[in-house]
């Protein structure tokens, strides 16, 4: 029996590697706003943060690679919102100083370059820097942001309206609920016909987060 019970225990060692193999991103979780203060930086599940002396503490957060679920309980418990790769440099409602567990939970949902997904969008520089549709292929009812960050689109009549978009210049991540929290996606320079399906009339905030393509390896779109 005990060379059995050995067995399994190395075949349940090997899987284990194996899962935490799929994914290697990277976050980091900041004391104060802005990025500042103490940090942590975690690349792997972290179920209980009161391990490490961080517990309750985070107030900005900087998701280099993956998805990642973060939670106001320990053990994935509570509150929990998913984050894409950006910058979240001030938390906001149930995760501010509340974070107890990290993990990641998928791969990044990056922007595509402009060619493969929509083709380029014939537009110059300056505002509005993105165009959100209610209707499918940039139709229907429009909404022209010209400024970097929208907070809560239910405050200018577009909550969870918009069908497609523009990008006109910029990198933007949107979110399916305000303050940047819930599915959240980035999108390029080009036009965007129709939505993913997380996204799809659930767009309630968006922010740009940079001028050049903000993360490693040649943008795709993963749906």
């Amino acid at each position: 029996m005990k060379p059995i019970a050995i067995s399994k225990i190395v075949v349940g060692a090997t899987l284990a590697l194996a899962a935490s193999a799929v994914f290697a991103g990277e976050i980091t979780l900041y004391e104060r706003p802005d990025f500042q203060g103490r940090r942590l930086t975690i690349r792997g599940t972290m179920p209980n943060l009161d391990r490490t002396d961080f517990n309750d503490r985070a107030e900005s957060i900087a998701v280099r690679d993956g998805v990642w679920e973060v939670c106001s309980d320990a053990h994935f418990n509570g509150q929990c919102v998913r984050l894409q790769p950006g910058e979240y440099r001030n938390l906001r409602g149930s995760l501010d100083r509340s974070i107890s567990s990290a993990r990641e939970v998928g791969q990044a949902a990056q922007a595509p370059q402009a060619p493969v997904y929509g083709g380029p969008a014939a537009h110059g520089g300056g505002a509005p820097r993105a165009i959100l549709y209610s209707g499918h292929g940039m139709n229907g009812r429009s909404f022209e942001i010209d400024r970097d960050v929208v907070r809560n689109l239910e405050r200018v009549g577009f909550n969870d309206r918009a069908s497609s978009l523009t990008v006109l210049n910029g990198y933007w991540i949107f979110c399916s609920d305000a303050n940047f929290e819930g599915d959240c996606r980035t999108f390029g320079p080009g036009d965007y016909p129709n939505l993913p399906s997380d996204l799809n009339h659930r767009i309630s905030s968006g922010r740009r987060i940079a001028d050049r393509y903000p993360y490693e390896g040649r943008p795709t779109w993963q749906r």
